[in-house]
């Protein structure tokens, strides 16, 4: 019987390589000084391990580092999680200068890593969760193919209440064709209007197997729904349930009180999203921000209270929000502000799911050789070795409490490794068994560094 590292060994050549979108994102990751992630799927490969160097000369640069990783993933009936280490040194790099053709050999394609991780499963049942979000129909499109990563093809319905416009068959056409079960509800009132509306709407649209209506913004992010389906079913859902997620800021919450806030989540079930409706137009009178309007309803109309399930993030972050992805704490729920606070291509993230399942997302290994792979989000190195990885790096801006303004929500923290060495994800390229994640890191003293991790089926 032959080892996994030998069967992993015997499917490098059947690898399928994207060399055309290496070129393509390439370009965009050494032409821009601020750099925006981008993925793409369902490319077809070549069957060379190596990037095709001609259009890579045809950039226009004249050198660049390149290092490549390759991990093939064994599914098995029995997984017991994986283990915190990588075992596989970073990959060396390989100054290749394009306009010689040099830098190139049999030794790039190395090394290569066999991790196990669960077979792959359906998509689960979520046909009793309805979301409701109040959006443009321009941004509604935008969010269809994050939406669908959560969404597509679990059975959840989502209502999206925007302003009229008559392009909405358009959008809808790409909802089915993304398995997305999406509905448009035209309405020309004020936003903070048609958010509260979402009460109404959903309670009007809910079905019999409904059992919560969730409240969410156009950038609300569900890494998985899986997990959010079993999240769920913890809670007693015949009672009247409030349940989203504070702020992370201390400063938001004094400004804003105690509530769900929204781009977390807000999650009702069925007999308080009753009630709600039975005050529905006492509570419209009410002039406050549309989270805040709906606590201010329940709160002063019902006996329920908020309960904060620690798993949805708000994520309330200004700037460099790289230590809250890095911590290696578990997946979160939701996230939010990922592509206005800040920018983190969250469908390009969750893109390696499909190969290692839902449970490698964000995934951080210790390699070999003291290097952190934060799965689809980066690869670090601190500069000291004994940092507390317990601990939070608090990376993002400070606010007038810098003692304790996050730790309610994210503690413990430590301060912000300045001499961090950090490639981010740039590039995703998603074929039918293969992920191939870009990470990258410029310079302005050196050659921009590219590492290269492909990620493909071993069995």
């Amino acid at each position: 019987m032959r080892s996994p590292l030998g069967i992993a060994l015997s499917r490098i050549v059947p690898i399928l390589l994207a060399s055309t979108s290496i070129a393509l994102c390439l370009a965009s990751l050494l032409r821009r000084t601020s750099l925006q992630p981008t993925w793409s799927a369902n490319h077809r490969m070549s069957n060379d391990c190596h990037p095709d160097v001609r259009r890579l000369q045809q950039l226009g640069f004249d050198a660049l580092d390149y290092a490549q990783l390759q991990i093939a993933v064994m599914r098995t009936e029995d997984f017991a999680g994986f283990r915190d280490e990588l075992h596989a040194p970073f990959p060396t790099y390989h100054t290749v200068h394009l306009e010689h053709l040099d830098g190139w050999n049999d030794t790039i394609c190395a090394p290569v890593v066999t991790l196990t991780a669960p077979r792959r499963s359906s998509p689960p049942d979520a046909s009793h969760i309805l979301f409701g979000v109040a959006t443009t129909l321009k941004r509604l499109d935008e969010s269809l193919g994050p939406f669908a990563h959560w969404a597509g093809g679990t059975g959840a319905r989502i209502i999206a209440v925007i302003d009229p416009d008559p392009r909405k068959s358009h959008v809808l056409q790409r909802a089915h064709r993304l398995g997305i079960h999406l509905t448009i509800v035209e309405s020309s009132t004020e936003y903070l209007d048609r958010y509260f509306s979402l009460i109404s709407v959903l309670h009007h649209n809910r079905e019999v197997q409904t059992r919560w209506a969730v409240l969410i913004d156009d950038d609300t992010f569900f890494p998985s729904m899986q997990n959010l389906v079993n999240k769920l079913a913890t809670y007693n859902a015949t009672e009247p349930q409030y349940i989203g997620a504070l702020t992370e800021d201390f400063e938001q919450m004094h400004d804003w009180g105690y509530m769900a806030y929204g781009g977390a989540g807000v999650f009702l079930s069925m007999p308080l999203l009753e009630q709600l409706n039975g005050v529905y137009a006492e509570c419209s009178r009410f002039q406050d921000t549309g989270d805040r309007r709906i606590a201010r309803c329940i709160y002063a109309h019902t006996t329920t209270k908020l309960s904060w399930e620690r798993g949805l993030y708000q994520l309330d972050l200004h700037g460099d929000v790289s230590g809250f992805f890095e911590s290696g704490r578990p997946l979160p729920l939701s996230v939010h502000h990922w592509k206005s606070w800040f920018q983190v291509d969250m469908e390009a993230m969750s893109a390696i799911a499909s190969i290692c399942s839902d449970h490698c997302q964000l995934r951080r290994w210790r390699m070999s050789d003291g290097w952190f792979l934060v799965n689809g989000f980066s690869l670090i190195q601190y500069s000291t070795p004994s940092e507390d990885l317990q601990r939070m790096e608090q990376t993002w801006e400070s606010g007038h409490y810098p003692d304790d303004q996050f730790t309610h929500s994210l503690g413990p923290l430590r301060p912000k490794d300045e001499m961090k060495i950090s490639l981010r994800l740039k590039h995703v390229v998603k074929g039918k068994e293969v992920v191939r994640q870009i990470y990258a890191r410029e310079s302005t003293s050196e050659n921009p560094q590219v590492v290269e991790i492909i990620w493909y089926l071993a069995e």
